[in-house]
């Protein structure tokens, strides 16, 4: 199985938060726009040129909780969900780049788990490493 380099994960995090970012201050908060799954979304199309992340959501949603669920009944869990957009799931200590699920979609910045929050300030940091937490690397295809 072939990863992205690290180089290659960073430059598409940093594009990531730095549009992400630029949602949060010209627009107010919206789903699927500039909410933790659209920073997973953009994230993984600066790293593909392409994202399949948004193949499988064609559903609006109101929180979380209900995104998951909308994303269950359409057959995915979390794990296939990314599965299925290219990524391998490792339980071994995260690198920059890996992603997970935890209340909402985040990144690995090497130091932090970070994603955008509801209050629409742009990507933050969340929580420090958790090696107990299933997460998923991205896989190059």
């Amino acid at each position: 199985m072939k990863f992205f380099t690290e180089e290659e994960r960073s430059g598409a995090l940093d594009k990531a938060i730095i549009e992400l970012d630029k949602r949060a201050k010209f627009v107010e908060y919206k789903r699927g726009f500039n909410d933790c799954f659209a920073f997973l979304a953009y994230y993984d199309l600066c790293l593909r040129g392409r994202s399949r992340a948004w193949k499988a959501v064609i559903f609006d949603w109101k929180s979380t909780k209900e995104f998951q669920e909308k994303l269950y009944a359409r057959g995915h869990t979390i794990k296939t969900y990314l599965e299925y957009c290219g990524y391998h799931i490792v339980k071994e200590q995260p690198i920059l780049g890996d992603v997970a699920f935890l209340d909402g979609a985040m990144i690995y910045d090497g130091n932090f788990w970070v994603s955008t929050t509801e209050t629409n300030r742009g990507v933050t940091e969340l929580i420090t490493t958790d090696p107990r937490r299933v997460h998923a690397r991205p896989i190059r295809s």
